[in-house]
C-alpha cells in the first residue's frame, strides 16, 4: 500500500476516533443519549474499540477483537434502525409496531441472504484470508438490506409529510449515507479483488467520517422543532388530508390490534 494512503487511512482512522468521542461528549451534554441511547451506545464503543486496538497488544488479539466489533456492529445496526423508526413515528405507536416488525423481517432476511452469499458466492483464490472475506460478505448483505429498509423509510416520508425534529432528521440522512457507504465499500472490494482492499477501507473512514461531521453540525438544542422531512409545496389541505389518512390507517391497526 501506498505511503500516502497508508498516512490517509492513519490520519481518517484518528479523525473519526476524535469525533467519536465528540459525539459521545455532545450528547452527554445535551441529554440526548435519553433519546438516541442506541446511537450513543454505538459510538462509545466505537471510540473504546480504536483505543483497544492501538494498544500494547497482539496481533491476533486484535484481529480477535475487530472480528467480534464487527459482529456486534450487525446487531447495533439493526437496533439503531429501529430506534430510527421509533423516533419517525412516535406520534404514530401503531405504524412503528409494523415499522419494528418490518426492521426484524429485514435481519431475517438479512442472515438467510448472507448465508446463500456465503455457500454460493466464495472465492478460495482471493488474497485475504478466509475470515476476513467471510466477514466482509457477510458485511455488504447486511448493510445492504438496512439501507434498502431506510430507502423505504424515505419514500415513506416523501409521501407522508410527517413531521420530524431536525435531530430526527440529521439521524435519518446522516445513517442513509452511512450504510451507503458501509454497502459499496465491501461491494467494491468484493468485486475488484485483494488489491482494492486499502482503496475499500479509505472509502469506508472517508465515508464515516463525513456522517461524523454532517452529524454534529446538524444535532443541536434547538432540535426539537418539528417540520416535515421533505420540505415540499404542501398546501394546508393536501396535508391535512393525507395526515387524516395516515390517522385513519393508524386507528385501524389500533382496532385491529384491539380484538
Amino acid at each position: 500500500m501506498p505511503t500516502a494512503q497508508l498516512f490517509v487511512d492513519f490520519s481518517l482512522e484518528w479523525a473519526t476516533t476524535i469525533l467519536s468521542a465528540l459525539l459521545v461528549a455532545l450528547f452527554a451534554v445535551r441529554g440526548l443519549y435519553r433519546l438516541y441511547p442506541v446511537f450513543f451506545c454505538y459510538w462509545v464503543c466505537d471510540a473504546l474499540i480504536t483505543v483497544l486496538v492501538y494498544s500494547p497488544v497482539q496481533l491476533e488479539t486484535i484481529s480477535r477483537i475487530q472480528g467480534a466489533w464487527l459482529l456486534i456492529q450487525w446487531v447495533l445496526y439493526f437496533l439503531l434502525v429501529l430506534e430510527l423508526v421509533d423516533r419517525i413515528l412516535e406520534d404514530h405507536p401503531g405504524l412503528a409496531r409494523i415499522g419494528r416488525r418490518a426492521v426484524q423481517i429485514a435481519m431475517l432476511a438479512a442472515g438467510a441472504a448472507a448465508v446463500y452469499s456465503v455457500r454460493f458466492d466464495q472465492s478460495p483464490q482471493s488474497p485475504i484470508n478466509y475470515k476476513a472475506g467471510l466477514l466482509i460478505e457477510l458485511e455488504r448483505v447486511v448493510t445492504a438490506c438496512l439501507l434498502l429498509f431506510i430507502l423505504t423509510i424515505i419514500l415513506f416520508l416523501w409521501h407522508f409529510p410527517v413531521r420530524l425534529s431536525r435531530n430526527t432528521k440529521a439521524y435519518l440522512w446522516g445513517f442513509s449515507l452511512f450504510f451507503l457507504v458501509n454497502t459499496l465499500a465491501p461491494y467494491l472490494l468484493h468485486s475488484r479483488g485483494g488489491a482494492f482492499f486499502g482503496t475499500a477501507d479509505t472509502i469506508h473512514m472517508g465515508g464515516v467520517f463525513l456522517c461524523q461531521v454532517i452529524w454534529l453540525f446538524a444535532i443541536t438544542k434547538q432540535g426539537a422543532e418539528h417540520t416535515p422531512a421533505f420540505s415540499r409545496s404542501w398546501s394546508a389541505a393536501d396535508q391535512s388530508n393525507i395526515l387524516s389518512t395516515l390517522d385513519s390507517f393508524e386507528q385501524q391497526i389500533s382496532r385491529t390490534r384491539g380484538r
